[in-house]
């Protein structure tokens, strides 16, 4: 059952891969949807006090808010750079987990909306 008071804030792998391009366009889906906040991923890589300032933020919203992170493929690049910035309390979706074959399966509405589900339920 989707949580009406929650706050999401996605961080997603925008990698070449179809993988990558499903994650990041579920973001932006619910983001344009009003679902989310997405952030920029690779600023936590290299920007330091970004990654704190919005460590901080995210606390401030305690069980109102949620940090969503989507990863495109196994590798997990989204969520080993939000551990590297000291983030331990988040969700995490790899897009691999609805039966996308990186490399294979076309980018499609339908999967899309799949994802998204998945983030707001």
């Amino acid at each position: 059952m989707e949580d009406q008071g929650k706050k999401l804030v996605v961080l997603a792998c925008s990698g070449a891969s179809n993988t990558g391009a499903y994650s990041d366009l579920a973001a932006r889906r619910l983001m344009a949807g009003g679902k989310g906040k997405m952030l920029c991923l690779a600023r936590f890589a290299v920007d330091p006090k970004f990654a704190e300032t919005s460590k901080r933020e995210l606390e401030t919203l305690g069980d109102d808010g949620e940090l969503v992170i989507l990863d495109g493929c196994p590798v997990n690049c989204a969520e080993e750079i939000m551990k590297k910035s000291g983030f331990m309390k988040y969700r995490h979706i790899n897009t691999t987990d609805f039966g996308i074959i990186k490399g294979k399966t076309p980018v499609t509405e339908d999967k899309i909306g799949e994802i998204v589900k998945a983030v707001i339920h």
